[in-house]
C-alpha cells in the first residue's frame, strides 16, 4: 500500500471546504432536490454510483457515529454534529438547510481542532507515534475513491464541453491518485486520468491555435470511443 494516505484530518479539512465553497448548494441538474451533507460529498465512498457498492463500514466518518446506530442505513446521517446531539437526520426533519450547515462547519472546526491539537501535544511530549504513518488500507480505499470521485466528475464536465474545468479537476484528480500509485487500481486510475487530460489539454489547445482537427478526431484519438 501507498504511504501518506489521506487521513481523518484531510477528509474532514476537504469537508469544510467543500461545505464553505457551497458545495451543497442546490445543482442546476436536480434544483428539486438539496444534496445531502456527506453522502453527496466527493469523499463518499459511493459518490455518484447509485448501486452504493461500499459498505458504509468502510467510511472512516464511522469514527463518529454512536456504536449503537452503526448497523442503520446512511449512518453518517446520525452522527451528533451539536451539544444537544442533534445529526443531519434531525435537521433534514425538524431543521433548515442553513441550520444544519452552521451546525455542520461548527462540528467540522471543533473536529479538525481538536484533532490538530492532540497531534501537537503527541509531537511534542511523545514524539510520533510510532502507527501514525502505518500503512491502512481504509485510508487507502478512501483516497483512490476520492481520486475517482474528482475523475467522475472531471469526466461529467468533459462530456459537458466544459473543458477548461475538467482539465483542472483532472489535474486534482491525478494528485490524488498519486497518494495509491502503489497500488495496482491507483497506477491504473493514473493512467486513465492522464491519457483523458492530455486528450483534454488537446481540445484546449485546439482551440487556442486554430488547429483543424475536430472534437470527434480528439476523443477518438484519445480512445473515448472507437
Amino acid at each position: 500500500m501507498a504511504a501518506g494516505e489521506r487521513d481523518l484530518l484531510e477528509l474532514l479539512k476537504f469537508e469544510l471546504k467543500f461545505l464553505e465553497d457551497g458545495g451543497y448548494g442546490r445543482s442546476p441538474h436536480t434544483s428539486w432536490r438539496q444534496p445531502l451533507v456527506f453522502e453527496h460529498s466527493l469523499t463518499c465512498l459511493n459518490f455518484g454510483d447509485p448501486l452504493r457498492p461500499h459498505p458504509c463500514s468502510e467510511c472512516e466518518l464511522m469514527h463518529f457515529v454512536p456504536a449503537e446506530l452503526r448497523g442503520q442505513a446512511s449512518p453518517c446521517r446520525l452522527i451528533p454534529l451539536t451539544a444537544k446531539g442533534e445529526t443531519a437526520d434531525y435537521f433534514y426533519r425538524c431543521g433548515t438547510q442553513m441550520e444544519l450547515e452552521e451546525a455542520l462547519a461548527n462540528w467540522l472546526r471543533d473536529q479538525i481542532g481538536g484533532i490538530e491539537e492532540q497531534r501537537a501535544h503527541a509531537s511534542q511530549t511523545k514524539g510520533v507515534a510510532a502507527g501514525e504513518n502505518r500503512q491502512d488500507g481504509f485510508h487507502t480505499k478512501q483516497q483512490l475513491a476520492f481520486a475517482s470521485n474528482l475523475y467522475l466528475l472531471a469526466s461529467r464536465h468533459r462530456d459537458n464541453d466544459d473543458y477548461a474545468v475538467a482539465h483542472a479537476l483532472y489535474g486534482r484528480a491525478l494528485e490524488a491518485a498519486e497518494k495509491v500509485a502503489r497500488t495496482e487500481d491507483g497506477r491504473s486510475l493514473m493512467a486513465r486520468i492522464r491519457n483523458d487530460q492530455q486528450a483534454v489539454f488537446g481540445i484546449l489547445r485546439r482551440g487556442e491555435d486554430g488547429s483543424n482537427r475536430t472534437k470527434s478526431e480528439e476523443l477518438q484519438a484519445a480512445g473515448w470511443w472507437d
